[in-house]
């Protein structure tokens, strides 16, 4: 669905203090398994001693772009051990057709022309899941990726046109609260924040909250079943 875009002037300092508090919840969320670091060395040393398997993973987050809702999907590849140690690498890519008008070169002139933002991103990640009750779990993934965003536009001819391109570096922190109410299957509630450095500007806000509600599919459970 289409999100409609309203140019409002923003005031940096009442938009401050919420980011600021935001952020700080997520740090202290990334820094609470290190109140024990010897603990969570001999948990990490004890996990990396496992035999590693393969994990694939396909997902999607929620977020915002400039106060629009939009959507972005990935898909990672890497290793897990134990169940509870996993990083590898992974792809972002915006999901979701975020457009505006914009002013657009045109031999020689100009004209206004709906533009669309792309981007996408590859991110190393890495996943620890510091608490395990019975059905319950709780994770923190953190990725940080580096890509590329860019708006484009179709010139008269209908070819798509380039109207900024700039590079892209992006952290995300998240922390995921799972319960697995099957053994092929868990509902999944996660949150977190995107903070996103650009070369040159794009026109549009990308840093923003993330967040993550769905189903989790055990895959790999169902086809080992199967093959007993």
């Amino acid at each position: 669905m289409r999100a409609r875009s309203t140019h409002r002037p923003v005031n940096r300092h009442t938009t401050a203090g919420p980011r600021c508090r935001i952020a700080t919840s997520l740090c202290l969320a990334l820094l609470l398994p290190c109140l024990v670091p010897a603990q969570l060395l001999d948990s990490l040393g004890h996990l990396l001693h496992q035999r590693p398997r393969w994990n694939l993973g396909l997902d999607t987050r929620g977020s915002f772009i400039s106060n629009r809702g939009v959507t972005v999907a990935g898909v990672r590849v890497g290793l897990e051990h134990g169940g509870r140690l996993r990083y590898g690498l992974g792809y972002q890519f915006l999901l979701t057709q975020v457009e505006k008008d914009r002013t657009v070169p045109e031999d020689g002139n100009e004209r206004v022309a709906p533009t669309r933002l792309r981007m996408g991103y590859l991110a190393p990640y890495i996943s620890y899941t510091f608490l395990q009750r019975r059905r319950w779990s709780v994770s923190i993934p953190v990725q940080v990726g580096v890509g590329r965003g860019s708006l484009t536009y179709e010139d008269l001819a209908g070819d798509r046109r380039v109207l900024q391109r700039t590079t892209l570096w992006v952290y995300e922190p998240l922390m995921t609260v799972q319960y697995r109410f099957w053994r092929y299957a868990a509902f999944q509630l996660g949150w977190g924040y995107r903070l996103v450095a650009r070369s040159k500007g794009l026109d549009e806000q990308l840093t923003a909250p993330i967040y993550q509600l769905g189903l989790r599919l055990f895959t790999r459970e169902a086809l080992e079943d199967l093959r007993r």
